[in-house]
């Protein structure tokens, strides 16, 4: 049973490979603009909490995540939003906006100190 199992992944992975695509990320910067209405400029600054940003993902994450989308892997969720997104996607379209987001830097924001509450009221301690 193990070693049936085992042949199994082995054949997805082999074949997963075969299939992969080289993604080009000045081609991925050409095909994000519907993306960047919800996952903001350069994958940086989501318009709203509940989309992630996409900038300085791992491409392979990326292209997983599209692929599962435009093949109906993925249920729930943003799913209703994603999925039409993505039907239309080719396996290149996919590797290139990857590889796009991927080159970009994450959106780094400052972090703020916490302060005691008395001092954040002006209180003395």
């Amino acid at each position: 049973m193990r070693a049936c199992m085992l042949a199994l992944m082995l054949g997805i992975s082999a074949s997963a490979v075969a299939a992969e695509v080289t993604g080009d990320a000045n081609a991925g910067a050409t095909k994000v603009a519907v993306c960047s209405a919800c996952h903001g400029e350069s994958g940086r600054t989501p318009a709203a909490p509940i989309y992630p940003s996409l900038a300085g993902q791992s491409s392979a994450y990326l292209e997983s995540a599209l692929h599962a989308y435009r093949d109906g892997q993925r249920q729930g969720g943003m799913s209703a939003m994603m999925s039409p997104q993505a039907a239309s996607l080719s396996d290149q379209d996919i590797g290139d906006i990857a590889a796009y987001y991927s080159q970009q830097g994450p959106c780094v924001e400052p972090k703020q100190r916490a302060q005691p509450a008395s001092k954040a009221q002006g209180q003395p301690e």
